[in-house]
């Protein structure tokens, strides 16, 4: 499940939970332009971590290829971990 990223008001910075008319809640501002622009941004960067994922799963293939069972689960518990840290900080 993509996680979801916060979006903030460009006039008044305010948490934006319900767009209501394509309008801030707390001042009135339009934000239907700059909603786009973040989801955009959003999708953007969760295809290049489902790009990046998979190049390192078919990469990890190939490495482990001739591994035993303890070592290829090691190191795809390593690279899982990687792909995690690195999706969490983008989100972030």
């Amino acid at each position: 499940m993509p996680l979801r990223t916060k979006i903030e008001c460009p006039s008044c910075e305010a948490d934006v939970v319900v767009k209501r008319g394509g309008v801030c809640p707390k001042c009135g501002a339009s934000i239907t332009e700059h909603v786009a622009r973040v989801r955009a941004r959003e999708r953007r960067i969760e295809q290049v971590v489902a790009v990046i994922g998979t190049v390192l799963v078919v990469g990890l293939v190939v490495v482990t290829s001739g591994a035993t069972l303890l070592e290829g689960i090691a190191v795809y518990a390593v690279v899982g971990a990687a792909v995690f840290y690195l999706a969490r900080r983008t989100f972030v």
